[in-house]
């Protein structure tokens, strides 16, 4: 397609360069790509050295999933972007009907593939009814897959780098509706995304613990910011009062359990404390 010239495809990579070639191998090589590598991986230029349509990008740091992407906006430079998770799946065809959904709707910030495990919750769907066959409005939509005008994405600005994992695109996404940006899920395409599991390391009880940790922090985080202080408490006080009980059931009998719930109860009372979101994996 001609208009593959106005895409970009990025990839935030935190030790994931084995999901993100497989990725690869399904995408058309006349697409442009960028890898924003958070974690200074060894060799990985060398890796992706039969994609002449790969840059790489050192971040020098782990900047987590939001400074990640806010590094892959900065160096995009075609109309359009599509950020993926590093552990989704979907069929080729499906990024040649996002751009002619994006040429036909012309003025959006996000497109989107609908939710593939569930319907959209209420909250997350907008009053004002879509124009377009098929496409639904939305207030907010899951990150794993997002197809960006880039010129509307600069009107929304950065995302806000304190959400160093999860809640980055719900904050987004708001900003955007706010601004009265239009945001589209497609209803006829489903993206398959594993969710959590793009890390390629050992130790998976770390892995999942870190996810656990930020998912709380970062939910009272996202209330607090856009809501109030009180609505974050009520949207996270009984999460606290279920983990601490879990806890303490599973103290004993299960130590991976057990580390899970310690590591939610940690992400909360972090946050409810107003601390920045420190927990980062040791590799």
């Amino acid at each position: 397609m001609r208009e593959y010239k106005d895409l970009t495809i990025f990839f935030v990579s935190y030790y994931s360069k084995k999901n993100i070639k497989k990725i690869l191998k399904n995408i058309s090589p006349k697409i442009k790509i960028l890898i924003v590598d958070n974690a200074n991986e060894v060799g990985i230029e060398k890796y992706f050295k039969n994609f002449k349509n790969v840059k790489i990008i050192n971040s020098n740091y782990n900047s987590g999933q939001s400074g990640g992407i806010n590094i892959g906006f900065k160096n995009i430079k075609t109309k359009y972007s599509l950020y993926m998770d590093s552990d989704v799946s979907f069929k080729k065809k499906i990024i040649d009907e996002f751009i002619f959904t994006a040429k036909k709707v012309k003025d959006f910030v996000i497109l989107a593939p609908k939710h593939e495990r569930s319907n959209y919750i209420s909250e997350f769907i907008s009053d004002k009814m879509s124009k377009f066959k098929n496409l639904t409005s939305m207030k907010i939509v899951h990150g794993h897959f997002l197809f960006m005008h880039m010129k509307n994405v600069r009107k929304v600005g950065r995302f806000d780098e304190n959400f160093f994992l999860y809640f980055e695109e719900t904050d987004f996404c708001l900003r955007a509706y706010k601004k009265k940006l239009k945001i589209y899920v497609l209803e006829n395409i489903k993206v398959e995304h594993e969710g959590g599991w793009s890390v390629d390391i050992e130790n998976k009880l770390d892995i999942e613990a870190n996810k656990h940790w930020h998912y709380m922090w970062s939910k009272f985080y996202f209330y607090k910011k856009n809501y109030s202080i009180y609505h974050a408490y009520k949207k996270t006080i009984f999460d606290l009062i279920e983990c601490i009980f879990k806890f303490l059931i599973f103290y004993f009998v299960s130590p991976r359990k057990k580390e899970i719930y310690f590591n939610k109860i940690s992400g909360l009372i972090n946050s409810y404390s107003g601390k920045k979101s420190f927990k980062r994996l040791k590799i």
